[in-house]
């Protein structure tokens, strides 16, 4: 979009709409993190994805509109463009509460896939360790196959 075919009321209540559908992206993938449901992350990711690159489209076409880069730290310029058009400036404002709750549920979402990363890290290490332990201990032979261990002493041993 260019500034000319911009409509501050159009553009601004379809960015704040857009970003309810992605807080409620945000809100699946939460639940579904705190579920341990990895079977949608898949797809969940790929629809975040989507919806963040929508988000990115319009907010390049409002950021043209007001010809200033970084827009969204100066918002002073943004009420002042706004005054004319209460309609859009109450989707404004609408608009940055809801990026607000956008920006809380993903660092949410952060640390639940932190905790869940760092959980399969700590059950990996441990059948690995428990791998390592059952290969030195003779259980299993060079194929992978158990092997009993007839008693006696292992070679190296005293």
């Amino acid at each position: 979009m260019n500034n000319a075919v911009f409509d501050p009321i159009a553009g601004i209540a379809n960015e704040r709409d857009a970003v309810r559908v992605f807080i409620d992206v945000l809100r699946r993938e939460q639940h579904a993190l705190q579920q341990a449901d990895v079977s949608v992350l898949l797809s969940l990711a790929a629809e975040k994805a989507s919806h963040a690159q929508q988000l990115a489209e319009l907010a390049q076409a409002r950021e043209q509109w007001l010809a200033v880069p970084d827009s969204l730290e100066d918002q002073g310029d943004m009420e002042c463009r706004l005054a004319d058009h209460p309609t859009a400036a109450m989707a404004w404002q609408e608009l940055l509460q809801l990026t607000e709750t956008a920006h809380q549920i993903n660092e949410i979402n952060g640390i639940l896939v932190n905790q869940r990363l760092r959980y399969n890290r700590q059950r990996l290490s441990a059948l690995q360790a428990a791998a390592r332990g059952l290969h030195d201990n003779g259980l299993y032979g060079a194929n992978g196959q158990p092997q009993i261990f007839s008693g006696g002493r292992r070679l190296g041993e005293i």
